[in-house]
């Protein structure tokens, strides 16, 4: 079984400030980073090297405290929609490259079946011009 650590996130004078509960208890972790990106692997270094273990033989959980409103649903929810967001603009990259490929491909077929790269453009919905590109790279 995974060992969690609670870490409440909050905001002290300009910086990010982490404070770790669950560690044993003759041990006090607080840490701050001024950029919000750097505290997973502040905290995850920070609690790895007071329990002695690799930063990723843990699990986090997180809760973010902004002036003593609890934000944490509201920012897990963000970030679960800006992970599925990152995924399908990564799955929408791969899917343009195949799809260029694929196009160069049929274009350079197309025109060694003796097609004009004006009547290639019609059936792709290109430009003549945009075909002879192609055809060139």
């Amino acid at each position: 079984m995974t060992t969690a650590y609670d870490v409440t996130i909050s905001r002290d004078d300009n910086l990010w400030v982490a404070t770790v509960h669950g560690l044993p208890p003759h041990l006090l972790a607080v840490t701050d980073v001024e950029h919000f990106a750097d505290l997973d692997v502040e905290v995850r270094d920070l609690i790895a090297g007071l329990i002695d273990t690799d930063p990723g033989d843990f699990a986090i959980n997180w809760r973010y405290e902004v002036d003593g409103h609890d934000v944490t649903d509201r920012f897990h929810r963000f970030l679960a929609v800006e992970s599925e967001l990152r995924e399908q603009l990564r799955r929408a990259q791969e899917l343009q490259e195949a799809r260029d490929a694929e196009r160069l491909a049929l274009l350079r077929d197309l025109a060694q079946a003796g097609l004009s790269q004006r009547a290639i453009g019609d059936a792709i919905a290109l430009s003549h011009q945009r075909v002879h590109q192609l055809l060139r790279s």
